[in-house]
């Protein structure tokens, strides 16, 4: 049984479901949920780190809504579950492989919007980019 999931959360029904999975199917794990924005350069202040140890209370001007959403919701999943979250500023795909490679986590938990066609090459995927760039096993809740 996996020991260290990183479970990769946005503010979507299927992120809320990534995360009730993972602390359902591996209720003895670490499990980190990791948030990923792409805020715009200007939204940066001048000291910003790439990484948080995430408090949406402690984002200042980088922390916007969606990570506030999110936040809540996975104080509301985790009830009284101890689970470490980080905040991290990037392009997501490229962030999540990154975070995933150097945490040695042992399996990744994520959502998929299941586009296809068009929608998904124009739009790109998240989770399809991540399960081929990443030698990590991954989960993908839909």
């Amino acid at each position: 049984m996996p020991e260290r999931i990183l479970v990769a959360m946005d503010d979507s029904p299927l992120g809320r479901e990534s995360l009730a999975y993972a602390l359902d199917t591996f209720p003895d794990a670490r499990i980190t949920v990791v948030h990923v924005a792409y805020p715009e350069i200007d939204m940066l202040p001048a000291n910003a780190s790439e990484v948080y140890d995430a408090d949406p209370d402690d984002l200042g001007e980088v922390g916007d809504e969606t990570a506030r959403a999110v936040f809540e919701a996975i104080r509301d999943l985790a009830g009284d579950r101890d689970l470490t979250v980080t905040y991290l500023l990037g392009e997501t795909d490229r962030r999540l492989v990154e975070y995933a490679e150097a945490g040695e986590f042992d399996h990744v938990v994520m959502g998929t919007h299941g586009r296809e066609g068009l929608s998904r090459v124009l739009i790109g995927s998240v989770a399809e980019a991540v399960v081929r760039k990443t030698d990590v096993p991954t989960t993908l809740v839909k």
